[in-house]
């Protein structure tokens, strides 16, 4: 405990008396930022003349602490032999300002009522810093992600200090360290903080610092610190699956997970689980909003992006690819052409497209034919059967349709062309 004991300077005024104050700080308490202090008010005669002096209830001694009176007497004073006279003591406790500081304004007052000119009363004014008092530490921490460490620091007013840390964190709490000597402290974050957290990527935590001197409980500090989630443990985890709904395609594949392009109607199905206690709060396929799938009829392609977002605002979003036939689409271009312009022969060239290849459980086919009609009759007669030249997804061929068209009527002809998959026709060409 610290300790002082000493004259106080000062002024002294007295004449042939030596006037002073003595002070002696007792102890100090930083639990009540209180210190215990005695203060002697002294005079001595300094002179022979003096010393013969035996005041009796003569002698008026007044001691002021910050301006308040703590010693106010008439007394006896015995000057004789140069004797040291008590002329009062004062103890007791002074409190310190919230910095632990403090200094007092001291003032004393002898009069020497009815002595001789030869001896005089007097004054003595001082001031009094005391030792500062160790007040409560202060603390602070770094700001951590989830899982991983706080680095919580210490400034200790005293070396002998120990602290006790606690956290607060929405509605959990829980102690850190206790009575500690050490000035840093590494918190590890729980995982549990997540829970308090939902809808939220951080929070503020509380620590709170006690200051402990040996047992006494000096005081508390507090700081906070942000708590944020960790994006990679927290995002959703997302997958997808894809099937083909449509039964004409599935047939010919022999397997739902495989798409024919442009033919095929796509489920793209959504499975999405929230991580660390947050929820998921919307899911999109392809960019458009779902519930659990979205269904794309004559799909074009096979990769899909499939995403979802939880109560945080963090997401995911992956790539779904699935198998896929590359059919070719169906198409014809026919030409029926005279040999010239009063011909009654007409000729058939064509070509277009067609997927030449397997399905899986089936392989494509291409069957061809024509018809004419003289125009305006609604009966259909049929030319046969055409049997195109094939190259890869292409095909073509040409042919005499016949000698018997009478130039000088009107006709129309047509041809119906099929695969596994589509069943089509040109439509009516008319032959004028």
């Amino acid at each position: 405990m610290p300790q002082y004991k000493g004259t106080v300077s000062g002024n002294n005024t007295a004449k042939n008396v030596n006037y002073f104050l003595d002070a002696t700080l007792n102890w100090q308490d930083p639990a009540t930022n209180k210190s215990n202090i005695t203060l002697h008010h002294y005079a001595q005669s300094t002179s022979s003349i003096v010393g013969a002096y035996n005041l009796n209830g003569n002698a008026v001694s007044q001691l002021k602490v910050n301006g308040s009176n703590v010693i106010n007497r008439t007394q006896n004073i015995d000057f004789r032999n140069c004797k040291l006279v008590d002329l009062g003591t004062w103890t007791d406790e002074v409190e310190h300002n919230s910095e632990g500081k403090l200094t007092l304004s001291l003032s004393g007052l002898f009069d020497m009522k009815g002595s001789s000119s030869s001896v005089t009363g007097g004054s003595v004014n001082a001031t009094w810093t005391l030792p500062t008092i160790a007040r409560k530490s202060s603390v602070s921490a770094t700001n951590a992600t989830i899982g991983s460490t706080s680095t919580i620091t210490i400034n200790k007013q005293s070396s002998s200090f120990t602290h006790t840390l606690t956290y607060q964190f929405g509605s959990l709490s829980g102690t850190i360290a206790t009575k500690t000597s050490t000035s840093s402290v590494n918190f590890t974050v729980p995982t549990s903080f997540y829970a308090q957290i939902p809808n939220s990527k951080s929070g503020t935590c509380t620590i709170t610092c006690t200051t402990f001197s040996g047992d006494t409980n000096v005081g508390s500090t507090t700081t906070t610190f942000t708590a944020s989630c960790n994006e990679a443990a927290c995002k959703p985890s997302v997958s997808a699956t894809v099937v083909d709904t449509n039964s004409n395609t599935t047939t010919l594949t022999g397997d739902s997970s495989k798409l024919v392009r442009y033919k095929s109607t796509a489920r793209v199905a959504i499975s999405a689980i929230a991580k660390n206690s947050a929820s998921i709060t919307s899911r999109s396929i392809e960019g458009s909003s779902v519930s659990n799938y979205l269904d794309i009829p004559n799909v074009s392609k096979n990769s899909f992006s499939v995403s979802a977002t939880d109560s945080r605002g963090y997401s995911t979003t992956i790539t779904k690819t699935a198998t896929m036939i590359n059919y070719v689409q169906l198409t014809c271009n026919a030409s029926f052409k005279r040999a010239n312009q009063t011909s009654s022969v007409v000729n058939l060239t064509y070509s277009g497209n067609y997927f030449n290849g397997s399905f899986g459980a089936t392989s494509n086919t291409l069957t061809m034919s024509w018809k004419y009609r003289e125009k305006g009759s609604s009966t259909w007669i049929s030319g046969g059967a055409l049997n195109p030249t094939k190259s890869g997804n292409m095909y073509s061929g040409s042919i005499q349709c016949g000698t018997n068209f009478d130039y000088e009527k009107s006709y129309e002809f047509q041809i119906d062309f099929a695969d596994k998959i589509d069943s089509l026709n040109t439509g009516a060409i008319t032959l004028s």
